[in-house]
């Protein structure tokens, strides 16, 4: 947990001691410091030193609205409050629990934007020949190696982000992915097309920076500090524009994490095309991906255009002399 996060409520040091037992069973709470912090703040308002608990006031107090945030955030808060409030019950049954129905906040069920083949081609030339910008020369080599490498492996946004120089091992061609999501950590090969892009991203920024340790962030930004995911948000908007990508009929734009999503479907696609047992291949996807069972991999599978049109014929191919044209009248 960052040291740094000052807590002065009341309950400051349950805060504490909760975010470390999560993480102690594997769960990341990339946002954990700011929800501390958020009601830490509050709960000094709302508390006394004589009378620490939560009451469903303060949780009502905690989640509700703030301008024109998502209910996504506001239900993200709630969470963590009732994670919080069931850590601490144990300690003081005072603490109220919220239920997960406290408040009708709705999660929108969400749907991703996988790119098309003829999108990912497009995107993949776009990442390459991507400039780089007077004041950050690094910007298009290292972000465009960075877009690439999410597409063609996969990878978690925080997964590619976090690597160091020692995790790329060029010479076996594989990535070594450290604490990724649940606290797992995974060796994810990668083709011999992608290493030698990975290969021509680490000798670019050799040749600016020199020598570097090997802790040192493979992707860095334009001070050497590991590249933020929101300057690669910005390239990637950038990229998609360059290589012709809109909205897609229902409007929606691509996000980092749709690449992901689209590993997974061109992947699927590539299989389907090689005729390969399906049933057989996705426990590799699910592995590959970092997934701890078939579930969340098949969450990540959608019946686009171009996986319909190879099923369609896979299944003509293996099926279509049993079904024959009925004679016309």
């Amino acid at each position: 947990m960052n040291t740094s996060v000052r807590l002065v409520s009341p309950l400051a040091a349950p805060l504490k001691r909760f975010v470390r037992f999560k993480r102690s069973m594997g769960v990341l709470y990339h946002d954990a410091e700011r929800y501390m912090r958020d009601l830490d703040r509050l709960l000094v308002d709302r508390l006394s030193p004589g009378a620490p608990s939560i009451t469903l006031t303060v949780i009502r107090d905690f989640i509700a609205r703030r301008g024109t945030e998502s209910e996504s955030t506001r239900s993200n808060r709630l969470t963590f409050i009732r994670e919080f409030c069931r850590f601490r019950s144990s300690e003081d049954p005072r603490t109220v629990v919220p239920p997960r129905g406290l408040l009708p906040i709705r999660r929108p069920t969400f749907v991703p934007r996988v790119l098309s083949l003829a999108e990912g081609r497009s995107l993949l030339s776009a990442c390459m020949s991507f400039p780089g910008a007077r004041c950050s020369p690094l910007r298009g080599v290292v972000q465009g190696t960075a877009l690439a490498l999410l597409y063609l492996t996969g990878l978690r946004v925080g997964e590619a982000l976090g690597l160091s120089i020692k995790d790329v091992d060029l010479a076996s061609a594989s990535l070594h992915v450290r604490r990724a999501k649940f606290g797992k950590s995974r060796l994810v090969p990668v083709a011999a097309d992608v290493n030698e892009k990975l290969r021509s991203c680490r000798a670019a920024v050799a040749r600016r920076l020199g020598t570097r340790d090997p802790e040192a962030p493979f992707f860095p930004g334009r001070q050497g500090a590991p590249c933020s995911r929101s300057a690669l948000s910005a390239t990637f908007r950038e990229v998609l524009a360059c290589a012709g990508i809109g909205r897609d009929p229902r409007g929606r734009w691509p996000r980092l994490h749709d690449l992901r999503h689209t590993f997974a479907v061109h992947r699927l696609i590539v299989w389907c095309r090689q005729n390969e047992d399906l049933g057989a291949k996705l426990p590799v996807l699910a592995v590959y991906l970092g997934h701890v069972g078939l579930a969340s991999s098949q969450r990540y599978l959608r019946v686009t255009e171009d996986l319909l049109a190879e099923i369609t014929r896979r299944h003509q191919a293996k099926f279509g002399h049993l079904i024959t044209e009925r004679p016309g009248p």
